[in-house]
Order: C-alpha cells, then sequence, then structure tokens
C-alpha cells in the first residue's frame, strides 16, 4: 500500500546561489533563508523593503516573485495564486524582451505553478508540464545549475507521486549528478537521497531505499527541521509500506514533537497528524484516530487541500468498516467518488477499502470492477520495477564493460613495458609472472560476471512467478463459468476468498506447508462442483511432519494438484462405484521432505506427454533457479546437501488403481527465497 507523499523540499523552494546567479540582488538569497527556516517575519520584512527601495521594474518583480513564496510557505492559497498572476502577466508584457531577467522570471512561473498544481491542487499532469517547460527554458540559461537541479527534483517527484517510479529515480539520479557536479550543499543532498529512497520504497524495493536511508543519515544532526520534516515522514512511509506501524508511528511522533510549538510548521504538523491517524487505524487504536481526523479535516477543508482530504475521507471509510457501519461506509463511498487526477497510490487505498465494503455487502460487480482496476494498477507498478532494476543491472554491466575495456588498453601497454624489461633480464621469470597475471585477471572478471548474472536470475524468477497468479485465476473462473452455464449453484463468497488467498500467496516467494494445504483444500472444494460429487481428496502427513515448519515455494502443491484435476481427473468419466481421488502424501526422506500428489485418473499417455503444461513449467523454471543459487552458496562455504527436486509419472497403487504420480523434494537446509542467497 502507498500513502500521500508530499514534495521534496527541492519543490518548495528555488535553489538559487549567489555564487551563480549575479542578476538577483543580495537580500533575496537573505529571503528565502529566512522562508526555509521558517522565520515569516523576517522574511515579509526583507521583501517589504525591497519593493519600497526596488531601483526598475525587474528589480521590483524579484521581490513579487518572493512575495509568491512567502505566501505558498503560509499556505494562503489565494494570495498566492493572485501573485502568480501578477507575475505572469509582467513577463507577458514584456516577452519581446530578451532580458537574462525575464527568462529567469519566465522559469520562476512554470516552477511556482508547477509546485501549486502539485501541492495544492493535485493536478499531476499538470504540474508535470509545468516543470517540463521550466526545463526547456533553463536549456538556454545554461549558467543557472541550481535551478536546473530543482527543476529536476521537481519531475521527478511529480513521477513519483503519479506512480512512474522509474521515472522519478531516473530524474532524482540526473539531478544528482548535477549536484555532485556543481558542489551541491549538505542540505540538498539530504533531500535528495530521501527523495530517491522514498521512490524505491514506493515501488517496495526496501533494500535499495534502506541504502539510500544509510547515506542521508549521517546528515540529519546538520539539517533544519523543514528538511527533518521530509526525512522522517517518507522514513514513516517506507516502514509503513513494509506493515512496520509501530516503527512508523515513532518516526511521526518523532516528526510531531519536532513541529510542535512552531506556527509557521502548521501545515507540516497536521500533515503528520493525517499520517498518525491512519497509523492508529492499523494499530487499532480507533479513538486516538478520530481525535486526530476531527482536527485536521477543518484545517484541509479551509486550505483547500483536496489530496489530504481525500486520503482522510479514505481512513473514515476504513474505521466505518471496521465499526461494521456498512451505511456510513457506502454513503462517504457514494459522496466521495475517485476522482481521474488522482495520484495512484491514494486510489489504491480506496480501492482496497472498496474492496472490503463491496465483499461484505454482496456488490459482485462493483467489487469484480474495482478488484481489476486495482489488480491492473499493481501490475503496472510490478512492471515498471522489474524493467527500471533491470535497466539499472544493465547499465551497471556497461559500466563495468566500459571500465573494463580501459583497464586491458592500460595493462596492454603495462605489459609490454614489462615484457621489453623482463626480456633484458630472463625470459622464463617473465613468462610465469604473465600466465599469473592473466590467470587472476580472468578470475576477477568471471567473479563480475557471475554477480551479473546472479542480479539478472533474481529478476527472472520474479518475471516466472508473477505469471502464476493470471494462469490460476483464469482457471478458477472458468469453472465457475462453466457451472453458470449448466445451471449450477456459483458460490461467489468462496471464490473471493479463494482469489483473495491465491493473490496473497504469489506476493510472497514462499509459504508454509500449512498454508499451502489450507489453500489447497479450499481450492478442491470448489473443483468439486465442477468434477462431481465422487471427487475426494486426502491429505496423509506422517508423524514425524510438523506443516507449519515445513517451507517451500509458494502454489507448487497447488499446481500439481490442478494438474491432476485438470488433466488426470476430469478427463476420466464417472464409474459406478468408484471415487475420482487425490492424494496429498507427506512424509521424510533422508534429510528432505517430500510431498506426493497422486491421482487415479486417465495418466500419462504420449499426446499429453509431449507438451509441459504452464504450471509444470513454471515448477521447473523456478526449481532450476533455485537449485543454482543454492549451489552457487554452497560451493563457496564448502558444504553439500540436497537439492530440490520435481517428477512427474505414471503410477499403480498397491489396490491396482492406476494414475498419476507428482511429486516434490524439499531439502531441510534450503533457501527457498533467491534475495537470501548470496552468490
Amino acid at each position: 500500500m502507498k500513502r500521500v507523499l508530499t514534495l521534496s523540499l527541492l519543490a518548495v523552494m528555488a535553489c538559487s546561489n549567489p555564487s551563480t546567479d549575479p542578476v538577483l540582488p543580495k537580500d533575496f538569497y537573505e529571503c528565502e533563508e529566512a522562508l526555509h527556516k521558517g522565520d515569516t517575519r523576517i522574511a515579509r520584512e526583507i521583501i517589504e523593503n525591497g519593493k519600497a527601495h526596488a531601483k526598475d521594474s525587474d528589480n521590483y518583480y524579484d521581490y513579487v516573485v518572493l512575495d509568491a513564496k512567502y505566501y505558498f510557505y503560509t499556505m494562503q492559497a489565494d494570495s498566492f495564486l493572485l501573485t502568480h498572476q501578477k507575475i505572469q502577466q509582467y513577463v507577458d508584457r514584456h516577452s519581446a524582451h530578451h532580458r537574462p531577467k525575464l527568462k529567469m522570471l519566465q522559469v520562476e512561473c512554470e516552477v511556482q505553478q508547477g509546485v501549486y498544481e502539485a501541492k495544492m491542487t493535485g493536478r499531476m499532469d499538470s504540474a508535470l508540464t509545468h516543470n517540463l517547460h521550466a526545463l526547456e527554458l533553463l536549456q538556454i540559461t545554461p549558467h543557472q545549475p541550481h535551478y536546473r537541479l530543482m527543476v529536476l527534483s521537481n519531475i521527478a517527484d511529480v513521477y513519483k507521486q503519479m506512480g512512474q517510479y522509474d521515472k522519478s529515480v531516473s530524474y532524482y539520479r540526473q539531478a544528482m549528478e548535477l549536484g555532485d557536479s556543481t558542489n551541491m550543499d549538505d542540505a540538498t543532498r539530504f533531500s535528495l537521497y530521501t527523495a530517491i529512497a522514498s521512490a524505491y520504497a514506493a515501488m517496495g524495493s526496501f533494500d535499495q531505499s534502506e541504502t539510500w536511508w544509510k547515506q542521508a543519515e549521517p546528515l540529519k544532526p546538520l539539517m533544519e527541521r523543514t528538511e527533518l520534516f521530509h526525512y522522517l515522514n517518507n522514513r514513516g512511509n517506507d516502514y509503513y509500506l513494509q506493515e512496520r506501524y509501530k516503527e512508523s508511528l515513532q518516526c511521526f511522533l518523532e516528526l510531531d514533537s519536532l513541529m510542535a510549538g512552531d506556527p509557521n510548521l502548521q501545515w507540516e504538523r497536521m500533515y503528520g497528524w493525517a499520517n498518525m491517524s491512519d497509523l492508529y487505524i492499523k494499530l487499532r487504536q480507533e479513538e486516538r484516530a478520530r481525535e486526530l481526523l476531527a482536527q485536521t479535516e477543518p484545517f484541509f477543508t479551509q486550505q483547500k487541500q483536496l489530496i489530504p482530504l481525500f486520503y482522510l475521507t479514505t481512513q473514515r471509510i476504513e474505521l466505518a468498516i471496521l465499526n461494521h457501519n456498512l451505511t456510513e461506509a457506502r454513503r462517504l463511498v457514494g459522496e466521495n467518488p475517485i476522482p481521474e487526477w488522482m495520484i495512484p497510490e491514494q486510489k489504491q487505498l480506496r480501492r482496497k477499502q472498496l474492496l472490503n465494503l463491496y465483499e461484505q455487502t454482496a456488490q459482485w460487480q462493483h467489487y469484480g470492477e474495482t478488484l481489476r482496476e486495482y489488480t491492473q494498477m499493481k501490475d503496472s507498478l510490478a512492471s515498471n520495477n522489474i524493467k527500471m532494476r533491470f535497466a539499472e543491472v544493465l547499465t551497471h554491466y556497461q559500466h563495468e564493460h566500459q571500465l573494463l575495456a580501459k583497464q586491458k588498453q592500460l595493462e596492454a601497454k603495462d605489459l609490454s613495458y614489462r615484457w621489453a624489461l623482463a626480456l633484458l633480464v630472463v625470459a622464463i621469470a617473465f613468462i610465469f609472472m604473465l600466465v599469473r597475471f592473466i590467470i587472476q585477471k580472468q578470475r576477477e572478471q568471471k567473479l563480475r560476471e557471475a554477480n551479473i548474472r546472479g542480479s539478472m536470475a533474481q529478476l527472472h524468477m520474479e518475471a516466472v512467478r508473477n505469471r502464476i497468479t493470471p494462469h490460476f485465476i483464469s482457471n478458477v473462473l472458468t469453472a465457475e463459468m462453466m457451472a453458470q452455464m449448466e445451471g449450477r449453484e456459483v458460490h461467489l463468497d468462496n471464490l473471493v476468498h479463494l482469489l483473495h488467498r491465491g493473490i496473497e500467496l504469489t506476493d510472497v516467494e514462499q509459504t508454509t506447508l500449512s498454508d499451502e494445504l489450507e489453500f489447497i483444500q479450499f481450492y478442491c472444494s470448489i473443483e468439486s462442483r465442477s468434477i462431481g460429487s465422487d471427487f475426494q481428496l486426502h491429505t496423509n502427513l506422517a508423524s514425524d511432519i510438523d506443516a507449519n515448519r515445513v517451507i517451500l515455494p509458494s502454489m507448487f502443491v497447488q499446481i500439481l494438484v490442478e494438474n491432476a484435476i485438470k488433466h488426470g481427473l476430469k478427463a476420466r468419466k464417472p464409474e459406478p462405484g468408484l471415487q475420482r481421488s487425490i492424494w496429498v502424501n507427506v512424509s521424510t526422506k533422508d534429510d528432505a521432505t517430500l510431498v506426493e500428489v497422486i491421482d487415479n485418473g486417465i495418466g500419462l499417455n504420449e499426446a499429453n506427454t509431449r507438451k509441459e503444461h504452464t504450471g509444470l513449467r513454471i515448477i521447473r523454471q523456478t526449481i532450476r533457479l533455485l537449485n543454482e543459487q543454492n549451489l552457487r552458496s554452497r560451493n563457496k562455504n564448502k558444504h553439500t546437501a540436497t537439492l530440490m527436486d520435481f517428477g512427474l509419472a505414471n503410477y499403480t497403487q498397491a489396490d491396482g488403481q492406476t494414475g498419476c504420480r507428482s511429486w516434490l523434494l524439499l531439502p531441510h537446509q534450503f533457501e527457498y527465497s533467491l534475495k537470501k542467497i548470496r552468490g
């Protein structure tokens, strides 16, 4: 789940710098610094004094720009719009002139309008358009790197709000490269570290986000309260996305303590309260949540802040559902539909509550439509995540390849020089040293390539696992549609629970045998309606098996059971006195757990052995990836153990029944998650 995310600190204030911007008066920077620190009284004095003593119109409008920033910082939206309009009209009247000051005023207009659209109205498409135009204008003013850095950060932040995290990270990295080349200050670096970390967190790459949080951590003592607000808000959001709600709440409590007592930071404090009320709901402290909602809703209503208000309404809906007040929940949903322009993370939060409401009120048509929208956006974010990570691995590989090529060129020159010297001393000694040198370099190169292959293998496994969900849902929905067409009863309640559980299992790499067997029992209860009353499932666990402690890749046994039903039992016609059955037997074999799925269906024949079905192909590919990673880890540690295995063949039981037997061998000493394996 994702939450409201603020714009980065860079987006609030133009990063003017007296060393690179000689056209601005000195007190311009003093005013910006005062606004940055929250000292609005000093900022107001500088603005009024500057207007009174302005030398010309251009100089006067320097202070009008500061006026707009002042109104933005103090959240006076109407005054901001009037002042911004005044600047825009001045620029339009003098558009024929090509003075540097007018060009920068035009950039300021685009930046201000973009920030206003993003933070106050939530119209991200419009915010992106204004910032991209500002970036184009800055192409012809290359002496303004700090403005360019600010605009790159704004664009990255808008893409993050729109859910396009791959583009967001790309623009943040451009801003980081530009900042490194211009010796950016610690506050700017801290803000960029925080922004990049939050982008990775939003897409679920928490290992990447943790790397950037660690880089930001040493700079915390040097930061003002405004930078710390963004750090704590986004750090709390990271924990929230990992469902570490208590740690998230600690971040927002620290943020609240930081903002308390400063009237200039009232918006930031209210924003923190909006997030805290959500956390109190998740922690079932509903009274505290209601207290915060009662204070934040009037504030954001007065400020006309549509995104926070939408977020608070979602919390009201969740509270109503938790208290079984479904009438109130339906009223809130009806009066507060999801607007098209709303940011993706807020749409997903609302849709999750809608799914809960529609399930409890049996509104299955609405449920199906909402589930489709929720799944589409979730799949889109997952796809962008994988594409971005592939691009990062490829970029890293290309960078390593370039370094290696340059290194080889240098080494070739060095070797030629050494060869000439060595021939003068002793040819044999030189050849011996050369051979050792080449072997060492080959080993280093193979290690680099192995690390890159490991990264790509991990991404490939994610792509393979993401194919399970549509395959499974398609089979189940087909069965229910056939039941409806044949006039049999359709159990939507059970189907919804089954789909929920299926999505949960495919969202994780591994699960326990207990959860897998529970899911299979539920799945077979639905499939039995399409097979017939003569279908039975038998589950047999050996006495030494603890199903809660046996770990395996999620949905593996389910795929074997589904394959047995679809290609074995359904193909066999009912026979009087014969039960069509599946036996799931679990036993211990040496240092592994053996899971067998046996059916008394038609068995394998020449037609169905030539083609491997989707589910079995997924199992085979996943086992190969896991075994490769485990072998690499064990070779490194000089440790040998059983590898994971899988098989499928015809089978004759002791009582003479024939059918098919598939099996999984699950080693006890084995890592079933690629993320935990280091090559």
